[in-house]
């Protein structure tokens, strides 16, 4: 009697023996390693207090939300923007209009009207009280967990005073289909 001989099963079919062949030791090692890492991996996060993804979420989130204040209070402050000078200067407001439609049109419409984003145009604020350096700061940081990118590498740093100014410029302008007002109201 053959080796093989001692390995076949009585089962049948269509003329086709089962052979009784066992796995290998190193694949019933890796099986019999992944339960035991599951139940350990299980037991720990489960009983014993391992961090949660929420919990480590809130943790980065923080730690991006202190890098961006540090940013805001690192930037330099455009105090010395004269927003009437820029609006009056029909230069400024060609260069801030082209960023307008270039940048922010695609989610605040063409009219500042609002589509994605909020409205422009009405004396509602959602992140800065509508002045030339809160407009700045949203360019430049953007607010990503609202799905607005920072612009900073896009707009250069000269021009932002202009795009903020244009942007001021369209307060009280009303468009047809103006999004609805968000945030508070700033006089």
């Amino acid at each position: 009697m053959s080796n093989e001989d001692d390995k076949l099963l009585d089962h049948e079919y269509d003329g086709i023996q089962e052979l009784n062949n066992p796995l290998p030791g190193w694949w019933l090692a890796t099986f019999y390693g992944t339960i035991i890492f599951a139940v350990a991996y299980y037991i720990y996060y489960t009983f014993m207090g391992g961090p949660d993804s929420d919990a480590r979420l809130a943790e980065k989130l923080a730690a991006i939300d202190a890098v961006k204040q540090e940013a805001v209070a690192a930037a330099p402050a455009d105090e010395d923007i004269d927003v009437k000078a820029l609006i009056a200067d029909p230069a400024k407001m060609e260069v801030g209009k082209k960023h307008f439609v270039a940048v922010c049109a695609a989610c605040h419409g063409q009219n500042a009207e609002g589509i994605i984003g909020p409205n422009l145009t009405d004396k509602y604020w959602i992140h800065s009280k509508g002045d030339a350096q809160g407009i700045i700061n949203a360019i430049r940081l953007g607010f990503p967990e609202k799905g607005m990118p920072p612009w900073d590498a896009v707009v250069p740093r000269a021009d932002q005073p202009a795009l903020a100014a244009y942007v001021i410029s369209l307060q009280g302008s009303n468009p047809a289909n103006a999004k609805e007002p968000q945030g508070d109201l700033v006089e």
